[in-house]
């Protein structure tokens, strides 16, 4: 697939953004290295190979199926946590400066050490089981029928050739595992075009639940064909709710669920997030349950009179040191949230892994979020 306008400009702002980034690093190691100007020229090689590999590799062949592939996206997440953790080396300096100590001069090197064994690590968390996180929402006024619901949420596994066919299927083992009454896929569930795709994400087929798979459209898909992806989770038996909602019964409760779309895709030349849309003729219910992509959705949730928000996108940051920079940007960012008396939201860390195969200190998850019926301020 060729990259569109919008992926150009996307490539051409990281490519600069982390040309400066790189450049800084290789500054700092050469002012460091003990070996004169033949250990200057090094380290400054090594930042232009860490700039131009990863970036040209990641945006501009996201859809090659070369191991090579792999080998770029780690060397984005180690310059990432090196540029991070030089900065916080760079900070913590000018503290010691006013107690008249200081770093030594070779200071940088250990730090590229700790990056390498950080993002390693990182490495191995990411191609691990996804963790079941177990959310139990106690509400008062929920109907009998309802008290006991299982819901798993995936989100962002990000289906490549990186994250590939075997870490699919055991996803899909885990989901099923845990018997949900309903699936509920809040968005970038692939990275990467159907044609390249098709046999890699072909376990996604093997989830299944009485109430449904219910997906909504999350950003990604719309940069990889997302007519024909749509109609390949449709084959699947996926729930399609594109800016749609269903009426389900359940134990005598009704339960309405929700779903739009992301606001991707009007850039791309489709339809939108449509609340007027989604809930149009939509009958009073028991309990509603609103799904959406981003968390910024959840004013829509509210509008909507939903009981439970669930959505993704924001990886829980994905990887160390950025989830504190992540949440500066959400309101709600990770994990559970009470909006008010009414509106809980969830919002999930991802089931896979974007860019750098790294999720050290936010490991992939499954949410089972189950409902109980109980006491106002019961857990």
């Amino acid at each position: 697939m060729r990259p569109n306008r919008s992926m150009l400009i996307f490539a051409t702002i990281v490519s600069l953004i982390s040309g400066m980034a790189c450049w800084f690093c290789g500054s700092q190691l050469a002012k460091a290295f003990p070996l004169g100007g033949t250990g200057v020229w090094a380290a400054w090689a090594w930042a232009t190979v860490l700039w131009a590999f990863p970036v040209s590799r990641a945006i501009f062949f996201r859809n090659s199926t070369s191991p090579i592939q792999g080998l770029a996206f780690f060397m984005m997440g180690l310059g990432a946590t090196f540029l991070i953790l030089l900065l916080l080396l760079g900070a913590s300096g000018l503290v010691l400066g006013f107690f008249g100590w200081m770093w030594p001069r070779w200071a940088p090197w250990p730090v590229l050490g700790a990056a390498v064994v950080l993002s390693v690590w990182g490495l191995q968390a990411a191609f691990s089981a996804a963790t079941v996180r177990k959310i139990p929402i106690t509400i008062p006024s929920l109907h009998p029928g309802l008290d006991g619901l299982r819901i798993v949420q995936i989100s962002d596994v990000h289906v490549s050739h990186l994250n590939g066919e075997p870490q699919v299927a055991r996803l899909v083992a885990q989901v099923q595992a845990l018997e949900p009454h309903l699936i509920a896929v809040t968005g970038d569930l692939i990275d990467g075009s159907l044609e390249k795709l098709r046999s890699v994400a072909a376990p996604l087929a093997g989830l299944h639940a009485p109430l449904g798979v219910h997906y909504v459209t999350g950003n990604h898909e719309y940069f990889w064909g997302v007519d024909g992806w749509l109609k390949e989770f449709a084959a699947y038996g996926f729930d399609l709710l594109l800016n749609e909602y269903r009426l389900l019964t359940y134990k005598g409760a009704k339960l309405l669920v929700l779903g739009v779309n992301d606001p991707t895709g009007p850039r791309m030349g489709k339809e939108g997030p449509d609340l007027a849309k989604a809930r149009s003729g939509a009958p009073n219910a028991d309990f509603t349950l609103f799904l959406a992509h981003q968390p910024q959705a959840f004013a829509l949730a509210k509008t909507a009179n939903a009981d439970l928000f669930l959505a993704g996108h924001t990886h829980g940051g994905q990887f160390f040191p950025f989830p504190p920079i992540v949440s500066l940007f959400h309101r709600y960012f990770r994990g559970l949230y009470k909006h008010d008396e009414r509106l809980h939201i969830y919002i999930h860390s991802g089931s896979g892994f974007w860019g750098p195969p790294n999720r050290l200190g936010v490991a992939p998850e499954i949410a089972l979020i189950e409902l109980k019926r109980g006491p106002k301020g019961a857990h």
